[in-house]
């Protein structure tokens, strides 16, 4: 008797995965200015949904999670849809984990912006970095001053300025920063390091499968 297999007609979690492997686009979500901690000081942020070569790419919606609501950009407080761009109002202090998400489900990877009503914050690049790279971080202070810089409560080596720079970043440069005037402390935020771009391949989960 010969063997009879059977192929579903449902794709399962892995075959989807499998396939995005080759076929999915990567999108991510851009942050201008590329930072992810603010001052609320009633400023713009433009979120936009954009693939590998920082195209805005359609079919995608910008949303953010705070609270354990999910709001999609234009119908959430200040996230105003503007000439199909999402516009981040900073004014109220507040944070939240912000994402693209597509019509099928598809998900991006969140970024944590903080808007900040303290004095002191740090700017680094709001999304992943490759290993290898060059980056710098930086304390913003409103008004000057001499600054410290903090990576998992370590004091790190930086210049009276607040300014870090990371030469051939690596896996161990990963980890939460924040700067420190001694008496002011900005929120942390989490450097992210990634492998070698062609060492990559981008997957999504479809909710429900």
């Amino acid at each position: 008797v010969d063997e009879v297999k059977t192929i579903s007609e449902t794709p399962t979690r892995t075959q989807i995965h499998l396939l995005c492997v080759s076929v999915c686009p990567s999108v991510s979500l851009s942050v201008t200015p590329d930072r992810k901690q603010f001052f609320s000081r009633g400023a713009l942020v433009i979120l936009t949904c954009d693939d590998d070569d920082e195209q805005r790419v359609d079919g995608w919606t910008v949303k953010r999670t705070r609270a354990g609501l999910t709001e999609r950009c234009g119908a959430a407080a200040g996230l105003v849809l503007k000439n199909s761009l999402c516009q981040l109002i900073l004014i109220n202090p507040s944070d939240g984990a912000y994402f693209c998400e597509s019509s099928s489900g598809q998900r991006s990877d969140e970024v944590n912006i903080i808007i900040s009503a303290g004095s002191l914050i740090l700017k680094a690049p709001s999304f992943p970095v490759w290993t290898g790279s060059n980056e710098i971080l930086l304390c913003q202070f409103k008004d000057p001053g001499n600054f410290s810089l903090y990576k998992d409560g370590e004091k790190m080596r930086s210049d009276p300025e607040g300014k870090l720079t990371l030469t051939n970043v690596q896996k161990s440069d990963e980890g939460l920063y924040s700067c420190s005037t001694g008496v002011d402390r900005s929120p942390k935020s989490r450097l992210t390091v990634r492998g070698q771009f062609n060492d990559l391949s981008y997957s999504t989960s479809f909710p429900g499968l």
